[in-house]
């Protein structure tokens, strides 16, 4: 095989991108084709590895003996030696290369009991195999012995998981030929992310030591579990055969002759064993990488596309710290304004001019218009005020000073919900700051923030006095002048309904302390004070079109746009001006090291579009 092979080649590409995307740590978002292995500790999951290597090199042992994935690059090379990607080493020796696995292993864990997910990357290069990459995953583990943390059956599931969730993986599903293949804890994890076993090959261990008449032609035919990608039988070396060190070499023989002269495989001996797993991986791979290719591709420019925007966002750090404070005032300022007036790119939500907007024509106006003039104004209340304005002389006529006396009450309503309002803009307009100051300097967002929140406030204060003397004056001096005030001309016919069909009182007595109005009303009475409700209502309905139509002109005047109008000379003075301005711009950790993590993922993504782009 020569490394000019457009298969070869192809793989070859795909493990220098997988490099990249290990050690940039974007292995997960860009999904790359893969050959993943599973199985149960005591499958042969690692003989069957061995066996398609052509050597011993995996670490051996009772429990998990892979704690860490490992990604293994076979290459095809007329040399033979093994590199890792943590090491800088050459090996030559298999069980150097044994022990390093060992080694690096203990080096990320420490309780020999434990896993993790962070694969070993291992280069196989030899004149022995066929250029192909594998990643081999801890075994899977049915109970937890003593020395196992009581999660361990969880923890390898889920490193297992993460590797065989990728779409574009090809899951080797290693089961033992001498236990039921329906409950293959190999298969049943690869069904919960491969339902239609779409993307999964089946790989039968101990087919040599299964029970005499007994075979795996029906599972291989597909009539007790079907596979797309089939399933391969394959005889590994035993316990005692390691122990004699019986080579790899001769136990492949043994293999070849086995099904070859066995009575149910013999007539499909090539599409049994070992060399048929390798021919099959490689072909599997190859087309595999081909068809998702396009998709990877797209997935890549995507991520690129992203990742930019990221760093775009978190701004450079090519300007001094007073440059960038001053930037940042103009750009908050022009920001601000946009927002305000309408400009800003939103469309799932009311946001900034368009709520406060709503808040004061629509939220404040309905409450406004539902607001009673007569609120808590009884009839005796009434009556107790006309009797009071006049005072010890007894009028004929409607009591004007009554009139205002009540007015002035029902005015006084409007002032609790006007003073709200004020409070409600300057609260929305804290919030629209806050969609705006949003530097990557979280010191010069709090003093920027801290600058406007006082801007607004003083301001807000300043509206609140303006709105309060708007209803004051209005409650100040009564005003019948007004075209909407309903006027009533005939108040002295009043006069004539004065006349009382109260029965006398017999005797006089000495005054109480306290001394407060019969319950009945006279038919007088009774006008006059219906009077004077119309009259109230009609006056409050005249100083609630006013307010409703001045209150908002004042806020937008006063608050909101004065505002913004002095927002950055404002900024300008209390941030920009301020000594020790250069301390605001001190980058948070966080950020710095997400910038960097960017960049390295940027860097990684480009390697790898056009890497992809060579293919």
């Amino acid at each position: 095989m020569s490394s000019s092979n457009p298969m070869a080649l192809l793989i070859e590409r795909i493990n220098t991108l997988q490099d990249i995307c290990t050690e940039s740590g974007i292995t997960n978002m860009i999904e790359l084709p893969q050959i993943v292995v599973i199985g149960g500790q005591s499958c042969g999951k690692s003989s069957v590895l061995e066996n398609i290597v052509g050597t011993d090199f995996l670490p051996r042992g009772v429990g998990i003996v892979t704690r860490r994935p490992l990604i293994l690059q076979l290459i095809y090379s007329k040399e033979e030696y093994v590199r890792f990607n943590h090491s800088e080493r050459t090996f030559t020796e298999y069980e150097h290369v044994r022990q390093e696995i060992l080694a690096e292993t203990a080096r990320l864990i420490k309780n020999k009991h434990d896993v993790s997910h962070v694969p070993i990357t291992l280069k196989m290069y030899s004149p022995h195999v066929m250029t192909l990459t594998l990643v081999d995953l801890p075994g899977l583990v049915k109970v937890p012995t003593n020395d196992q943390p009581k999660n361990i059956v969880a923890r390898v599931e889920e490193i297992c998981k993460r590797y065989i969730v990728n779409k574009n993986a090809i899951i080797i599903a290693v089961s033992a030929a001498t236990s039921d293949i329906a409950s293959s804890d190999a298969l049943q994890l690869a069904k919960t992310v491969d339902p239609g076993y779409e993307r999964t090959l089946g790989v039968l261990t101990k087919v040599d030591l299964m029970d005499t008449g007994t075979d795996v032609v029906d599972v291989l035919a597909g009539r007790v579990l079907s596979l797309k990608l089939g399933f391969i039988p394959v005889v590994n070396r035993g316990q005692n055969d390691v122990k004699n060190n019986k080579s790899i070499g001769d136990a492949l023989a043994d293999e070849q002759r086995f099904f070859e002269t066995h009575r149910a495989y013999r007539r499909n001996r090539a599409y049994c064993g070992t060399a048929y797993l390798r021919t099959k991986l490689t072909s599997i791979l190859y087309e595999h990488i081909r068809h998702t290719l396009p998709e990877l591709q797209e997935r890549v420019n995507t991520l690129i596309a992203r990742t930019q925007a990221e760093l775009d966002e978190l701004g450079a750090f090519d300007l001094t710290p007073k440059e960038h404070v001053l930037r940042t005032i103009n750009e908050i300022t022009k920001k601000f304004g946009d927002l305000l007036a309408g400009t800003a790119e939103r469309g799932e939500e009311l946001c900034g001019g368009a709520r406060l907007s709503y808040t004061m024509h629509q939220s404040f106006a309905a409450f406004i218009n539902s607001l009673n003039a007569l609120h808590n104004m009884r009839n005796d209340h009434i009556r107790t005020v006309m009797l009071n304005a006049s005072g010890s002389s007894s009028t004929l006529f409607f009591s004007e000073r009554a009139f205002e006396m009540l007015a002035r009450q029902s005015i006084a309503l409007f002032k609790p919900h006007v003073l709200k309002l004020v409070s409600v803009i300057f609260t929305e307009m804290v919030r629209m700051m806050h969609t705006v100051v949003n530097t990557r300097f979280a010191r010069l967002n709090e003093k920027i923030s801290g600058a406007l929140i006082a801007l607004f406030k003083k301001n807000s204060e300043h509206t609140s006095m303006l709105v309060s003397a708007l209803i004051e004056w209005n409650t100040a001096y009564i005003s019948t002048r007004h075209p909407d005030f309903v006027r009533l001309d005939e108040l002295a016919k009043l006069s004539e309904c004065k006349t009382s069909d109260q029965p006398a009182v017999k005797a006089f007595d000495k005054l109480p302390n306290v001394l407060r109005l019969d319950k009945e009303v006279s038919d007088g009475e009774s006008a006059e004070i219906n009077l004077i409700k119309s009259l109230v209502a009609s006056y409050f309905d005249v100083n609630r079109k006013i307010l409703l139509d001045q209150v908002p002109k004042a806020i937008m005047c006063n608050l909101v746009m004065r505002s913004a109008q002095q927002m950055q000379e404002h900024l300008f003075r209390e941030v920009y001006e301020m000594e020790g301005v250069e301390q605001l711009c001190e980058e948070d950790g966080s950020v710095k090291e997400l910038r960097e993590r960017l960049k390295r993922n940027l860097k990684a993504m480009r390697q790898a579009h056009d890497l992809m782009c060579s293919l």
